[in-house]
This record gives C-alpha cells, structure tokens and sequence, in this order.
C-alpha cells in the first residue's frame, strides 16, 4: 500500500486562510511544510492548490511532488476532495495536512501512513478542538459536514462512529495559530 500524502496548499499571495493574511508569510510556510513533506517515507507525495491559476506560481517549489488543482469551492470542499483525488491519482489512500503543522516531525507522518495499513484512519488532532493531520484508506464523504467546512476533532470523531469507520487516534500536535505565528517564524529564523 502506498498512500499519498498531501499537502493543501493555496496561493501564498493570498495567505494562508484562518492563519495569515500576509503573502511572505504564507510562502515561508509553504517552503517549511514542502521540506516538511519530502521527509516523510513511504508515501507519494502530492501537492493540491488552488486556485487553478497558482500552478504557474508554485511549480518552481514542488520538486519531487504531484502537483495537481484542488477540487472544491471551498477550503472544506477541498480537503474532503483530497481523498477522493488521491485515490484518482492512482495513490492508496491518503494522509491530509495543510500549511499550520510545519513543525510536526516527519516521522510522526511516516507512522501515520504506515497505520493505514490496519486502520481505516488516522487522526492526529491539533490539541485545540481541530485536526492537525487526518489520514484515510479511501474516500469517505460522509464523514465531512455537508456544509463544506473543514471538520473540527469532535465532529470528525463523531461523524466516523456514525458512520463505523474506525480512526486511530495517536496524539495530539499542536497547530499554528494566528497568536503563535509570530513567535514560531521568529525561532525558525533564529535557529
């Protein structure tokens, strides 16, 4: 089995959504979660954006990944599509993370996608209510809320009881925020 681990990238020019309005940053995180990814064994490595018109833009970055449109209007829409588009990719399931865990240890993501082997899922929640990376065999729609909104920790957990599809849960890393970028970008750049 080798799933496809998949970075959500939107164009750095516009930030990164809930995260950063400033372009700079957005593409210092990009570069950060792109190195981030190349370290991480076993998996095909793919990089959805959007907009379509930010392909000219990060072609130059994605050495040594796929990089292919995201489908969806919505940032949602978009990572519930990633594990329908990795399957179509020709990827055995698929291991989901965006531009906010830039510092979560490549091993951490290797165990992930290893557990995939056995689990239907794997769930490495962000320690504040959200998902810092989410990990699928296969495309599983209805465990996304019909509104197109990214699931936060409770609602995805409930959704696959719901549904039976069982997550493994391994635990929590935390996820930028808005009040800790700032601080994150200058220990980077300091150390």
């Amino acid at each position: 089995m080798r799933p496809a681990l998949i970075v959500l990238a939107e164009d750095p020019a516009g930030g990164v959504p809930g995260l950063t309005d400033d372009a700079r940053v957005a593409d210092t995180l990009l570069a950060r979660t792109l190195t981030l990814a190349r370290a991480v064994g076993g998996v095909g490595r793919v990089l959805l954006f959007s907009p379509p018109e930010a392909e000219a833009t990060l072609t130059s970055r994605s050495l040594g990944f796929r990089l292919w449109p995201a489908e969806g209007d919505t940032l949602g829409a978009r990572y519930a599509n990633a594990f329908r588009q990795s399957g179509e990719l020709g990827y055995e399931g698929a291991v989901v993370i965006g531009l906010g865990v830039p510092t979560i240890p490549p091993q951490r993501l290797t165990e992930a996608a290893a557990l995939l082997e056995e689990h239907q899922g794997v769930l490495i929640p962000d320690g504040a209510g959200g998902v810092a990376v989410l990990g699928l065999q296969g495309a599983e729609p209805t465990l996304f809320p019909p509104t197109g909104g990214v699931p936060d920790h409770d609602t995805l957990c409930t959704r696959a009881r719901q549904q039976r599809v069982r997550l493994h849960e391994l635990p929590a890393h935390p996820a930028l925020t808005p009040l800790d970028l700032d601080d994150h970008l200058g220990v980077a750049a300091a150390g």
